[in-house]
């Protein structure tokens, strides 16, 4: 996928988005559009008791999104590499596991009047890992109120995005194992990726990082 430029890293919490979001945009010679994440006055209240707190944080998110990638419109913007670390879409992965039923329904009767206006990426590179590995990280890297996550909700989380990325998906798919490697400590591993970006024909393929070389699956 030569003509790829705008690339979209997502998957769920602590699996590494941002920091392979920030990396592919320098090695692309591009710009890192990232999530405002600390914008939303509802996050730490979320965590803190999810059915409570579910609805304001998703929309607050969803209209934060909506800026962010309101601002991406302009033709000139993808002269060069645009590397995210959000989709616009990603709220209906939490919003199915976060939401009451009605609160999905209006989520949801927002998010279609709004999805329209955002641009929809060349190419999703959709990081996955096993619910252990992602609770090992978020306990060694995540933010504090992020720690000692439920288990339970962020198994549910993880089928939720498998769901949206592998049955439900609107753009083509680069689906990515993080179970063994960090990519911004293993370049080689890391410049497999590159390569498996760029040769990446449409539809959903998937990328395998091995020790010493990466191969297409």
């Amino acid at each position: 996928m030569k003509s790829a430029r705008y690339l979209v890293v997502e998957g769920p919490v602590g699996v590494g988005k941002t920091s392979l979001a920030r990396k592919l945009a320098s090695r692309l010679e591009g710009r890192a559009v990232l999530e405002e994440t600390g914008e939303n006055p509802f996050l730490k209240l979320f965590y803190r008791d999810r059915e409570k707190y579910g609805f304001q944080a998703q929309i607050s998110f969803l209209l934060a999104r909506y800026v962010q990638q309101s601002r991406l419109i302009h033709p000139d913007l993808f002269s060069s590499y645009l590397v995210s670390d959000f989709l616009f879409g990603r709220g209906m992965v939490f919003a199915r596991v976060s939401l009451e039923p009605e609160e999905l329904a209006l989520y949801q009767r927002l998010m279609d009047q709004l999805n329209p206006r955002v641009p929809s990426p060349d190419l999703v590179i959709y990081l996955q890992a096993s619910t252990g590995v992602l609770l090992d990280r978020i306990n060694r890297f995540g933010r504090n109120f992020e720690r000692d996550m439920d288990r339970t909700w962020l198994e549910e989380l993880v089928d939720s995005y498998n769901s949206w990325f592998l049955r439900d998906r609107q753009y083509p798919v680069l689906v990515v194992n993080t179970d063994s490697v960090d990519f911004c400590e293993d370049e080689i591993a890391f410049e497999g990726l590159v390569e498996a970006i760029a040769a990446h024909s449409g539809g959903i393929q998937g990328y395998n990082p091995m020790p010493r070389k990466g191969m297409l699956i």
